[in-house]
C-alpha cells in the first residue's frame, strides 16, 4: 500500500504530539485498518461535546449511546436545565459556565432552533446559608453581571415567591435555561451530517488490563480505536464497579410542572426569571413557564438510589408530597396547582460534587468523564474542550477532578 507524503506527515506529527494510542491509532488507519482515534461511550452532554472538540482538533472519532442521545433515561434527557454562574465562593465552575454559554448560543444560530432562553437566574437563600454573600463576592471577582438583592427588594420585585424576610438574593440577567434533550440532540446531528460516525448502541464494558485495543457492542460491531472516552453518566458505576462503584453514586431525582391560572402571567418570563432555592435543611429549583410546559420545580430533600436503566420513572408520593409542602410555603399561589407534567430522572453524584476526568488507573487508552453532580449539563460545551486538550494535546489534569482527589474539609464544589 502507497502512503502519501501528506499521510506519512500526519502520522508523524501524531506521533508526535499526541498520546501513545492516538499515534497508534494514526498508523493502523495509514496501514488500511478500520479503527478511529477516539470512541466516545455516551452522547450526553459531556459526551457529545467531548466528541465536537475532538473533532474539531481534527481527530477521527466515533460516538456511541446505548439508548440514544439524549434518552429519557440519561440525565441529559428532559426538557430544561439551568446555566448559571453563582456557585458561592467558588469561581471554577461560574467561569467554565460563562465560557460554554456562548457555545450553547452558537449552536442555536448554526442549528435554527431555540435552546437558550434568557430569563435571568435568581438564587435566593435564608439567613441558614452564606451561599448568596459568597456568591457576590465571587462574581464581582471575576466581573460576571449580577444583582445583589436585599430582603426589601426581593420581596418588591418578587411578590409570587413566599418570602419570610430574611432571605436575600442574586440575579444574573443574563443567564437562563437551557432546553437540554433539544440542544444535546441538535448537537449530535450537526455531528452527524458533518461526518461523525454515530451508533445507537450499547458497548461491552472493557474487563481487561493495560491497553485496550477495541470494544463489542450490542450490534455486534467491534469498535477499535486509539483511545476510549467512557462519558456515561449514571451508567458509570456499571462500567467500571470496582472503580466507580463507591465514588459515583445515582440518585433518584422528581421534577414537577405546574399548571398555572388561565392569563396569570406572574410564573412566566419576564416577571418569574429561573430560580434556586438554597438552605441548610432543603435546596429546591425550577423555572418560569417556557414553551407553554407549566411551572417546573424540583425539590432536593430526599435521597434515594436510582438505576437508570431499569427505575420506574413514575412520580412517588413521598416526593410529591415535599413538592407540595414546598410549593405551598414558597409559591402560595400554586399550592392548589395541578400537575400537568413529571419528570422522573438521576443526579449521578461523586462523593465530592466535582466532575469526574481522570484516565482509568488501568488501562492507559481509557479515559472517564462525567459525575455532573446535577450541576453538570450547562458546563458540555467546557467539558467537552477540557477533555480534548487532555486527550490530545497532554494537558496536565485539574486535580479536583480526578480520582482520589479529597477537598478541603466542610468543601464540596470547589
Amino acid at each position: 500500500m502507497k502512503i502519501s507524503r501528506r499521510e506519512v506527515t500526519k502520522i508523524l506529527l501524531a506521533a508526535v504530539v499526541a498520546p501513545p494510542g492516538l499515534a497508534a491509532s494514526a498508523a493502523s488507519q495509514a496501514a488500511g485498518a478500520k479503527t478511529w482515534d477516539v470512541a466516545v461511550i455516551g452522547a450526553g452532554a459531556f459526551g457529545a461535546w467531548s466528541a465536537y472538540w475532538l473533532r474539531k482538533a481534527g481527530l477521527h472519532v466515533i460516538l456511541l449511546d446505548a439508548y440514544g442521545a439524549a434518552n429519557s433515561r440519561a440525565s441529559s434527557g428532559g426538557e430544561s436545565r439551568i446555566i448559571r454562574a453563582a456557585y458561592g465562593e467558588h469561581d471554577f465552575y461560574s467561569r467554565w459556565a460563562m465560557h460554554s454559554l456562548p457555545q450553547w448560543k452558537e449552536l442555536a444560530v448554526r442549528c435554527g432552533q431555540e435552546i437558550f432562553y434568557e430569563t435571568g437566574v435568581l438564587s435566593f437563600s435564608d439567613d441558614s446559608t452564606d451561599f448568596v454573600a459568597q456568591s457576590v463576592r465571587t462574581l464581582e471577582r471575576i466581573g460576571i453581571m449580577h444583582k445583589r438583592l436585599g430582603a426589601a427588594e426581593l420581596a418588591r420585585r418578587f411578590p409570587q415567591i413566599g418570602l419570610k424576610g430574611n432571605e436575600v438574593g442574586i440575579l444574573e440577567p443574563r443567564s437562563g435555561a437551557l432546553m437540554a434533550r433539544r440542544g444535546v440532540q441538535v448537537l449530535v446531528e450537526e455531528l452527524v451530517r458533518q461526518g461523525l460516525d454515530y451508533r445507537v448502541a450499547a458497548a461491552t464494558p472493557p474487563s481487561s488490563k493495560g491497553r485496550l485495543s477495541s470494544i463489542a457492542t450490542t450490534g455486534n460491531e467491534t469498535i477499535s480505536a486509539g483511545v476510549f472516552v467512557f462519558a456515561c453518566g449514571p451508567w458509570l458505576p456499571k462500567v467500571f464497579p470496582e472503580l466507580l462503584g463507591r465514588y459515583i453514586q445515582p440518585e433518584r431525582a422528581e421534577v414537577y410542572f405546574l399548571g398555572v391560572a388561565p392569563g396569570d402571567t406572574r410564573f412566566s418570563p419576564p416577571q418569574m426569571p429561573t430560580w434556586i432555592y438554597k438552605s441548610k435543611d432543603a435546596e429546591a429549583y425550577g423555572m418560569p413557564v417556557l414553551e407553554n410546559r407549566g411551572f417546573k420545580v424540583a425539590v432536593d430533600k430526599l435521597s434515594l438510589p436510582a438505576d437508570p436503566d431499569t427505575m420506574d420513572r413514575e412520580p412517588t408520593p413521598p416526593y410529591r408530597a415535599q413538592l407540595r409542602a414546598f410549593v405551598a410555603e414558597r409559591f402560595p399561589a400554586l399550592k392548589d396547582a395541578p400537575v400537568i407534567e413529571t419528570r422522573v430522572c438521576q443526579y449521578e453524584n461523586t462523593e465530592t460534587g466535582n466532575y469526574l476526568v481522570d484516565r482509568h488507573p488501568e488501562m492507559e487508552n481509557v479515559w472517564i468523564v462525567g459525575g455532573g453532580s446535577g450541576h453538570g449539563f450547562k458546563n458540555g460545551p467546557a467539558m467537552g474542550e477540557y477533555v480534548a486538550s487532555v486527550v490530545f494535546r497532554g494537558v496536565p489534569l485539574e486535580k479536583v477532578f480526578m480520582l482520589g482527589y479529597k477537598p478541603k474539609p466542610g468543601h464540596l464544589v470547589e
